[in-house]
């Protein structure tokens, strides 16, 4: 082993092990089993084979949502944190290159003319959005007419729309699913206004220990995911990078 890989699995897991953050707000990557307590879908996966590469054992630390990983940056609390790269984040993170991808797009009720993006993006229209996701940072760009309303959770914003006072709520694809064949009168839009790059990602303060996450990624990218990873990505709808 080289003194540079050396000092880059030292920058990596301080600890000894790989401790990887993951937002449980992104069902489409991320799912703790209730009767196990295990993390399961394409990021924890993930996780296991890098930290199996490093020859070292993974420990989670779970999120409600990208902003509170994002508040924890400088707190020593993770090694890794599986987040969309956007460019609002790289004063404080190192971005990999991008393992899958996932549909941003609108909940809105059934009864309203909503059909696409554009018709949300009006006058008078509010919508409920995660404050620092991915999504709340594209639209904070993207948005000409549209109110943005900030919630703290991708679930307090379903719930601020349930309560009827406002228009639209913003998330992936697959929550917003779910949500909709759950609860009466509300539809999502085909159409996405974002598709979200999903990475690995490590704090600004580590750069050497991005070269290893690269490597793991663009591998992975270029030989393949493994069978675990290809089959949790079809079960959830997620499009791998390849």
């Amino acid at each position: 082993m080289t003194d540079d890989i050396v000092a880059s699995l030292s920058a990596l897991i301080p600890q000894g092990y790989l401790r990887a953050a993951v937002n449980l707000a992104n069902i489409a990557l991320v799912r703790l089993d209730p009767k196990t307590g295990a993390f399961e879908g394409v990021s924890p996966q993930l996780a296991r084979e890098f930290a199996e590469r490093l020859g070292c054992r993974v420990e989670f630390v779970a999120y409600p949502s990208a902003a509170s990983i994002l508040d924890r940056v400088d707190q020593n609390e993770w090694d890794i944190a599986f987040l969309a790269a956007d460019p609002a984040r790289e004063d404080r993170l190192l971005f990999s290159p991008a393992y899958a991808l996932i549909e941003g797009t609108l909940v809105v009720r059934e009864a309203t003319p909503y059909r696409t993006f554009q018709d949300v993006d009006a006058e008078g229209v509010e919508i409920c959005v995660t404050r620092n996701a991915a999504y709340d940072l594209y639209l904070s760009r993207r948005l000409a007419h549209a109110k943005i309303v900030h919630s703290s959770t991708p679930g307090e914003a379903l719930e601020m729309l349930v309560a009827g006072k406002h228009h639209a709520a913003a998330g992936v694809r697959q929550a917003l699913e779910r949500f909709a064949s759950a609860r009466k009168g509300f539809r999502v839009l085909a159409e996405p206004f974002l598709v979200i790059r999903q990475t690995i990602a490590v704090s600004c303060s580590y750069p050497a220990a991005s070269l290893l996450v690269r490597e793991f990624v663009e591998e992975a990218l270029q030989q393949g995911f493994s069978e675990n990873i290809v089959r949790d990505a079809q079960r959830n709808g997620v499009a791998l990078r390849n």
